[in-house]
């Protein structure tokens, strides 16, 4: 300005002085760019004095157009010919005929394109100037601009329908409509909204009649017909882009189909759509195209669907999630200032208007409107706002669009943001009509800070911090172990491809929330490693999201998770077990034999079931639904069901039984299956020996370890036999430790009356002989041995006072007392019954085999470590005086 206006004023012939006494004269927000603009223009028109500068009061606004608009100056610059047509119209009040806008038939696409852009831009231009020149109220100058985005979507509707319907022929029983969405279905468009539409046709059932280019089933046809409108408004000419329009409120967003019938809209909106789509769908409104049809049956269809006929206070959650998604948003805008998505923005207002209207509206219906201004009005009149309330949002909300318009209006683009110390903020204020930059600072401030607290009084938050704020120091306070490693897991959550930027933010809002859950789990560093795993799977990454809000829900994912591999590695083969493991009849009812095979009927993938039905026991056990021993029998449970299906399937003629856990109804999640095959005669063994292997591989199939080395003479001996072998062998060549395995020996698939002989034979080979002194002293140096050679294998297992000490009490008692009992549980539980000094036994069993479940889950010891000594010692205790007391009793014979 300082040097500008002076070259001007030497260059400017009389005639154009007064130009430059105007932009001299007038408090202009931006002087400088105003010159530059008619400094423009006078090239552009080779200095001649244009007729529509004579009237100067018209000569005065367009001078204001200029300083506060770089958009619409660049635009009468390159085309002032558009001047003289806004000079006739700017100060007419205009109606929605208005803004129509007609063209020959004969038209074409490119020409077409043109007119859309022009009729945009003078009309914008005029909504403008009746603005700064403060001709019309906000809620007209909003209405105008809807009315004007409303007139180029039905002109394009009508243009794409003589394009395409030459193609393609008339679509057959449907019409089609565009529906508004969001500002402008409450008639409340801002300067540079993106236009919200939702694409809608009546029918998918019918075919075009035929054109040049064939004939399309309707859906089809309308797809095409969408997306050609689409292209006409927002597809980048000589003249620009009309304006954008953005389709992302459809059903299902960017995944669903461009556009939808009303029975797929139906489908939806009963069975699919979230509780964000009611808010979403309170501002519709079909605006062009077959509104007496398909638009009354849209807005018949949504109606029920956002307005509940309850008083529906659910929606308060959602309107909470909602704002924490925008909090953690704009958090990363910095030091600017939004007024429409900050503390106290537009948007507070209208989740304030929306959330009462979608809560009340259902039982009320005289408080619905998609304006907000009205909307205000109508829930001051129903008692909903008080009056002070009242006055305090709508001035607010007529102060903050007016300000969001001004920010916009410079370059016409969507934004509502500036910095307090930027060049912008000082051009605003003068906009505004305010002194000074503090001045308009200072009352913006004030006002956010009265619609924030108001905000704060309906929907009450608490301030936390958001997940990816959180630090080291942040974790360390919280005392997890590896709080570096968790915040690594936190910043590869954030920074990598691995989530969605609404993902994001939807968990980012969750915050101390959800590391707090992340520390209740047992093993923290484990939880998020698998759950980086787990998101990388589409479907674990649906199931993640959609139960983040059920708190519950998703801290049994998290329990799952926090486990080394049982759960990470079931849901990798089987994604799709996520459907099922939180059917609560699942999780509260003990899983049967017949309850498992139900499941197995059910799903009809046996190896999907399989999994579920171990997912569902470990659950009961975590939930505290069972106990260590009930997890056991339901893990054997469910290695039984496998084991008969496989038999079922194969019918081999061979008799299959087990040792160890399982054989014990004792299994643990990896436990392998100590498996035997007995034949009745030599001749079935001959014959069908190849289905053992089948038999075998087909338990792999179900990842089993399968262990066959229990049979006869080990390795070295035949994985068949026959029953008759077997007793041979007993007799021949058994030796003392085979008699203590099979102690655990049970029958698990086969013919009943075959079951029944095998089963004389075992007992046989258990009880003929009594216990005598020289075999107890073998089953003694046998435990020292496994004591000796493989308690660094497993301390819990082999050392002193571990499992096995336990193990070998119910082997030798059951010889002892000849009863065959199996389960090593009911086994101590029996010798505590006979003798109380011995009554802790079942109870120190029951903690091994806890700290054994806790070390399969997760890999090491949560909390039993601090007291596995005492136990394994008061175990190893019990075992001397165990063998103490039966010594005399095996001399007796058990007497």
């Amino acid at each position: 300005m300082k040097y500008l206006l002076p070259r001007l004023r030497n260059e400017y012939s009389d005639r154009w002085q007064k130009v430059l006494d105007i932009v001299e004269s007038e408090p202009l927000p931006n002087p400088k760019r105003a010159l530059i603009f008619i400094d423009k223009l006078k090239t552009k028109l080779e200095h001649k004095f244009p007729d529509f500068f004579l009237d100067e009061a018209f000569l005065v606004d367009l001078i204001y157009l200029f300083s506060y608009s770089q958009f619409l100056g660049d635009f009468f610059v390159k085309y002032p010919e558009e001047i003289e047509k806004l000079a006739s119209i700017y100060r007419k009040k205009l109606c929605r005929k208005d803004f129509l806008l007609s063209f020959p038939e004969s038209m074409d696409e490119t020409n077409f394109k043109k007119l859309i852009r022009f009729h945009h831009r003078l009309h914008m231009a005029r909504i403008v100037l009746r603005d700064i020149r403060k001709l019309d109220s906000l809620l007209y100058l909003t209405r105008d601009v809807t009315l004007l985005h409303d007139a180029i979507l039905d002109a394009s509707l009508r243009f794409a329908t003589g394009v395409m319907e030459k193609r393609y022929g008339k679509p057959e029983g449907s019409g089609f409509c565009i529906v508004d969405m969001g500002k402008a279905a409450g008639f409340e468009l801002n300067y540079s909204s993106d236009l919200d539409v939702i694409y809608v046709y009546y029918s998918r059932y019918g075919r075009t009649t035929g054109g040049s280019y064939g004939s399309l089933d309707n859906h089809d046809y309308f797809s095409l017909f969408s997306e050609y409108i689409t292209k006409l408004i927002t597809e980048n000419t000589k003249e620009g882009k009309c304006f954008e329009l953005d389709l992302r409120l459809r059903p299902n967003g960017t995944m669903g189909p461009i556009c939808n019938d009303i029975e797929a809209l139906e489908e939806y909106y009963t069975a699919v759509a979230r509780p964000w789509e009611r808010f979403a769908l309170l501002k519709s409104r079909p605006s062009a195209g077959d509104l007496k049809t398909t638009g009354i049956e849209f807005v018949k269809l949504i109606t029920p669907f956002v307005y509940r006929k309850y008083i529906d206070f659910t929606l308060i959650e959602e309107v909470l999630r909602l704002k924490e998604l925008i909090k953690a948003k704009v958090s990363k805008k910095l030091s600017k200032i939004d007024v429409k998505l900050g503390e106290g923005g537009i948007r507070e207002i209208e989740f304030i208007v929306q959330a009462f209207q979608i809560i009340f509206g259902g039982k009320n219906p005289h408080i619905r409107s998609r304006n907000t201004l009205i909307a205000l009005e109508k829930l001051r009149h129903w008692g909903f706002l008080t009056e002070s309330e009242y006055r305090v949002l709508k001035e607010s909300y007529l102060f903050l669009r007016r300000t969001e318009h001004m920010i916009q209006i410079t370059n016409f683009r969507q934004t509502q943001t500036f910095h307090p110390d930027s060049e912008e903020a000082e051009e605003l204020a003068k906009k505004l009509g305010f002194e000074t930059k503090e001045k308009f600072l200072s009352y913006l401030k004030e006002i956010m800070s009265a619609v924030h607290q108001m905000f704060e009084r309906f929907f009450p938050t608490e301030k936390k911090k958001t997940l990816s704020s959180l630090t080291v120091e942040d974790l360390k306070k919280k005392e997890f172990f590896e709080p570096e490693e968790i915040k690594r897991f936190i910043d590869y959550l954030f920074n990598g491809k691995l989530l969605s930027a609404e993902a994001q933010n939807r968990l980012d809002i969750m915050g101390e929330t959800f590391i707090d859950l992340i520390f209740e789990m047992p093993d923290s560093r484990e939880c998020m490693k698998n759950l980086i795993t787990f998101l990388e799977k589409e479907e674990g990454k649906i199931y993640f999201l959609s139960y983040l809000k059920e708190i519950n829900t998703l801290k049994v994912i998290l329990m799952l998770l926090s486990m080394k591999e049982f759960f990470i590695k079931r849901f990798l083969k089987n994604p799709e077990i996520l459907e099922y493991i939180f059917d609560p009849e699942g999780i509260e009812r003990e899983r049967s034999i017949e309850i498992i095979s139900k499941t197995f009927d059910l799903i009809k993938n046996d190896n999907l079931a399989k999994d579920l039905e171990e997912v569902r026991a470990v659950l009961r056990y975590l939930l505290g639904r069972s106990d260590v021993k009930t997890l056991n029998r339901e893990l054997t449970n469910v290695a039984d069901v496998v084991i008969n299906r496989v038999y079922k399937d194969l019918k081999p003629p061979f008799l299959v039984a087990s040792l160890g856990k399982h054989g014990s109804r004792e299994m643990n999640i990896g436990s392998d299956i100590d498996i035997l095959f007995i034949f009745c005669d030599e001749k079935d063994k001959e014959s069908y020996m190849n289905l053992i292997v089948d038999f075998i591989e087909k338990l792999k199939c179900f990842d089993y370890e399968v262990d066959t080395r229990l049979r006869p003479f080990g390795e070295k001996g035949e994985l068949g036999f026959t029953v008759n072998y077997m007793e041979s062998y007993f007799k021949e060549s058994a030796r003392v430790w085979e008699r203590l395995a099979y102690t655990r020996f049970r029958v698990v698939a086969g013919n009943d009356d075959f079951k029944k002989l095998v089963n004389l034979k075992v007992k046989k080979f258990l009880f003929e002989e009594n216990l005598d002194e020289k075999t107890l002293r073998e089953i003694l140096k046998m435990r020292e041995r496994l004591e000796k050679e493989l308690s660094k294998k497993s301390k819990l297992k082999y050392s002193v006072g571990g499992i096995v000490d336990s193990e070998f009490i119910a082997y030798t008692y059951q010889l002892l007392r000849k009863k065959w009992i199996g389960n090593v549980y009911d086994v101590l539980h029996e010798i505590a019954r006979e003798n109380a000094r011995f009554s802790e036994l079942p109870e120190l069993f029951i903690h091994l085999r806890e700290a054994e479940v806790e070390k399969r889950f997760y890999g090491k010891f949560i909390s039993c470590e601090n007291k596995l000594s005492d136990i394994m010692e008061k175990n190893r205790k019990l075992y001397l005086e165990f063998f103490e007391w039966i010594r005399p009793l095996v001399n007796t014979n058990g007497k």
